[in-house]
């Protein structure tokens, strides 16, 4: 599922906690760390929004591909000219948990590891406990 920057802008805005993924196709820590996402998106989809954003890309189809061959299927942004770095700085895999009124609650820079580290990180900095 595409997202725009509009609708990112309007999640930030909606009072909900969600968590930001940042990655990129060519990472392979980011790669790593796609199982440990998809099963926390099939545990959390009801309760905490996991959102992806594709940074630092040589073009589309190679985020698009990755999205496919990694089983995504939470909501994705795709970055085509690097303004998310204005917002984000520059690096991959971050994982940012985000506050319901839009602030920035913890940062995560590097890869998790496993899915009790991203449930533990959910419950202590946005109190939701899967």
């Amino acid at each position: 599922m595409e997202l725009t920057t509009e609708q990112l802008k309007e999640k930030l805005q909606s009072n909900e906690k969600f968590i930001l993924d940042l990655y990129a196709s060519w990472c392979g820590p980011c790669k790593k760390e796609m199982p440990v996402l998809r099963a926390f998106h099939e545990r959390a989809k009801d309760k905490v929004q996991l959102i992806g954003v594709d940074v630092e890309e040589a073009n589309f189809d190679d985020g698009r591909t990755f999205v496919e061959r990694n089983g995504i299927t939470w909501p994705n942004l795709y970055d085509p000219d690097g303004r998310s770095r204005e917002y984000f700085g520059m690096g991959v895999p971050v994982t940012w948990f985000i506050a319901a009124d839009g602030s920035v609650a913890y940062k995560h820079i590097g890869i998790i590891n496993d899915l009790d580290e991203i449930l533990t990180l959910t419950e202590k900095h946005l109190g939701v406990r899967l």
